[in-house]
């Protein structure tokens, strides 16, 4: 080809011959786009269908199914104690006893709403006390019969649906960690544990896949399963600070990369397809990277029949149970140090007084019991929440796990030093 005349940036093109080239170059730049997309896509598509193929399925009849694909969701994750996929060198490296059951170590109800702005996690203590067949039970045994028994406890005991069932054992949990990597847990105060093995100085920790099951497993501490709950959400957080701070989240592929490798690991649903856990995923990004509030089934301590439970505490689980359902947000309840800070003075007005600083404490709120609110007339029936000047923010920290209503503080009530919210208990605590 012959160029026209030399100008600053080399020969000049004639008009017709011009045109022909760009049309040319304009051809090779599309090619050369429709190849990168389709290498793109088949690359993701060969993912999806690895972490598809990784992943083991399960008939769940009791699930409820979902009709739309833009309906709220609920999932059932369960984190199982079975040794299952446990090497030689795992057992000897992990404190795990003799059991070769099947227990649920972790209950979690993760929720989605409808217009995929609220997602919302609840822990459920695994000595919580169940129904089952007429039976009182423990949560943690209700696992035994499979995923559909433990969908019909929640369902009947607590009025939740279960769209979806997702479990991971002890191994697959392993394998899910090494998959991530070490993973940064800060601990406020040394941790030692003979039980989970868990053995840990106070500060930060890149922990190792057995280090971090030691701590997830450790219920060491005063409020023992709630504890656990507490280093299992911490857990979590890191997590996901993680991924957010490295934009794992914020990219396709590697997200589509982390399914495969840890869907070797998880156990799920037959109606639960790669694609729409990783469609859920994209559509939660920012949702997710912005901070899930979590939370755990408020609950106090009980002995029965020589057995130690932890019994829902009715307000406080019914309005919990009636957000979740509903898909509104879950209120604001403190951080867990947030609440270690929080003094509540507990006033005996009605018959559930005991009761209300038992959930109140293994919540990790600190109270003390005995404290005045004044003329108590009106009061008795309903635990109530008196909000002192300047404590809105923890008032509704402790209104929010009782489901329990605020009112101002008396002008003539004396507020004790070193008290930031004042309750007054009532009957409705003990029904």
């Amino acid at each position: 080809m012959s160029g026209g005349e030399p100008g600053p940036w080399g020969p000049v093109l004639e008009r017709g011959r011009s045109h022909r080239l760009l049309r040319r170059l304009a051809v090779l730049v599309g090619v050369g786009g429709l190849l990168t997309v389709a290498a793109v896509g088949t690359t993701t598509q060969l993912l999806v269908q690895r972490a598809e193929t990784n992943l083991s399925r399960v008939p769940v009849p009791e699930l409820e199914q979902v009709t739309e694909r833009s309906d709220a969701r609920a999932f059932l994750l369960v984190g199982s104690d079975a040794r299952d996929g446990l090497d030689e060198q795992d057992r000897q490296e992990l404190t795990l006893g003799t059991f070769d059951g099947r227990r649920s170590d972790v209950v979690m109800y993760l929720t989605i709403s409808e217009d995929r702005e609220q997602v919302s996690l609840v822990s459920f203590p695994r000595d919580l006390l169940v129904e089952v067949d007429g039976r009182t039970q423990k949560l943690t045994d209700a696992y035994a019969g499979g995923p559909d028994q433990l969908i019909r406890v929640l369902r009947d005991n607590f009025q939740l649906p279960v769209n979806h069932y997702a479990s991971v054992s002890l191994g697959g949990f392993v394998e899910v960690v090494r998959t991530l990597g070490t993973v940064e847990v800060c601990l406020e105060e040394p941790l030692r544990d003979r039980k989970s093995g868990a053995d840990f100085e106070a500060g930060c920790h890149d922990m190792s896949a057995t280090e971090v099951l030691s701590y997830v497993r450790s219920r060491q501490g005063d409020r023992a399963d709630l504890e656990r709950i507490d280093r299992q959400q911490r857990f979590l957080r890191a997590v996901l600070a993680d991924l957010t701070a490295t934009r794992t989240l914020a990219n396709p592929r590697q997200v589509y990369r982390l399914a495969e490798d840890v869907a070797t690991g998880l156990t799920v649903d037959d109606g639960l397809g790669t694609a729409e856990m990783l469609g859920l995923a994209d559509e939660l990004r920012s949702v997710v990277s912005a901070g899930m509030p979590m939370t755990a089934v408020p609950a106090y301590p009980r002995s029965i029949d020589g057995l130690d439970f932890m019994v829902p505490y009715g307000p406080g689980a019914d309005a919990l149970f009636d957000d979740l359902r509903s898909g509104r947000q879950l209120a604001d309840r403190g951080t867990r140090e947030e609440r270690d800070e929080t003094v509540i003075g507990v006033a005996s007005v009605g018959a559930g007084a005991g009761i209300v600083d038992s959930t109140l404490r293994f919540a990790g709120f600190r109270t003390r019991v005995g404290a005045q609110v004044g003329p108590t007339d009106e009061l008795g029936a309903v635990t109530t929440v008196f909000v002192v000047p300047g404590e809105e923010e923890r008032a509704g920290w402790v209104a929010a796990t009782l489901g329990a209503p605020t009112r101002p503080l008396p002008e003539e009530v004396a507020v004790p030093d070193g008290v930031h919210v004042l309750v007054a208990s009532g009957d409705d605590a003990t029904g």
